[in-house]
């Protein structure tokens, strides 16, 4: 396959990803409050019938729909490409979100907001035309599992701030530990698929791995989700998405490098070109983008016109 038309493949699986991630997100918002939304201060009490609620609520089941179907084509291309090449594509997500809003809610965007597109979209095709963007497959194994601590100390400072600070209403705090848990829940889903991948091996090293791969990823991914949803019902969505994709992303890149030995900057033929830079440049204009796009999208009165 030549790398034009792998480039092409991995920006056209990310952009079907991007229709069913950025749809759900409105879905999933409207759905939370047709629910009647989340109110969480005991955890025995409360997250049950939470639960409860929301997979009765059928608009919210059809967001959670698009949302996996979604994880599962985001899965596919992080089976195939590089971790950090996939994961700043996701952000193909925010742009039909706005389309989205623009279709269903009638939001009209300000000149800002069609800069930061346009800034968007240029980051997202200078990260799709990096070269070398096809997967290696290779992972550092003992730094994989070096992640284990550091999951549960957000886990745990995620659950005293829920349940006994109770400060858990700034808007800010939940999307930094959604996009905490997203960013390191890639890693995880990036090494169960690797495992996957060698487990015709017969190592038993390898099956502990992959054992431990899909404990994590069930483990932050439950909690990213959770984040998110509180982050939803609690905030903005012109502050929760920018904190929650720009920190995922972040984790996501740094974990690529050291866990994944992906460079940063891939050289060219031993030599470092413009096109070598494509990565960063691209990381940098999404991440800027990011916070250029933020807007309050607010379906709690559109959803009653």
């Amino acid at each position: 396959m030549s790398p034009l038309t792998s480039n092409i493949i991995v920006l056209g699986i990310m952009l079907v990803y991007g229709v069913m991630s950025g749809g759900s997100a409105i879905i999933l918002k409207i759905g939370i409050f047709k629910a009647g939304g989340i109110k969480i201060n005991n955890f025995i009490r409360d997250v049950g019938p939470a639960a409860w609620r929301l997979i009765t609520t059928p608009v919210w089941m059809l967001g959670g729909i698009a949302a996996i179907i979604g994880f599962l084509i985001y899965t596919v291309a992080l089976n195939i490409y590089d971790l950090s090449v996939v994961k700043p594509l996701v952000n193909t997500n925010l742009l039909f979100t706005f389309i989205f809003a623009y279709i269903v809610f009638k939001e009209k965007l300000s000149s800002l907001e069609w800069f930061g597109i346009g800034v968007l979209i240029i980051g997202l095709f200078f990260v799709a035309f990096s070269p070398n963007i096809e997967s290696t497959g290779t992972m550092n194994s003992p730094l994989l599992l070096g992640v284990f601590p550091l999951t549960i100390i957000l886990m745990a400072v995620m659950v005293f701030i829920m349940f006994v600070s109770k400060r858990g209403q700034a808007e800010f705090v939940f999307p930094i530990f959604a996009g905490s848990f997203y960013g390191l829940g890639t890693l995880f889903t990036k090494g169960l698929l690797i495992t996957l991948n060698q487990m015709n091996t017969g190592d038993s090293l390898v099956f502990g791995m992959f054992l431990y791969s899909i404990l994590m990823l069930m483990i932050t991914y439950f909690f990213a989700i959770t984040a998110q949803m509180l982050a939803f019902e609690r905030g903005r969505l012109s502050v929760v998405s920018p904190i929650t994709n720009a920190l995922s992303v972040i984790i996501s890149f740094v974990g690529a490098y050291f866990v994944f030995y992906e460079d940063f900057i891939p050289l060219i033929g031993d030599q470092l070109l413009f096109q070598s830079l494509f990565k960063l440049i691209g990381l940098i204009c999404i991440v800027v983008a990011l916070f250029i796009l933020r807007r309050e999208i607010n379906p709690v009165s559109s959803s009653h016109d």
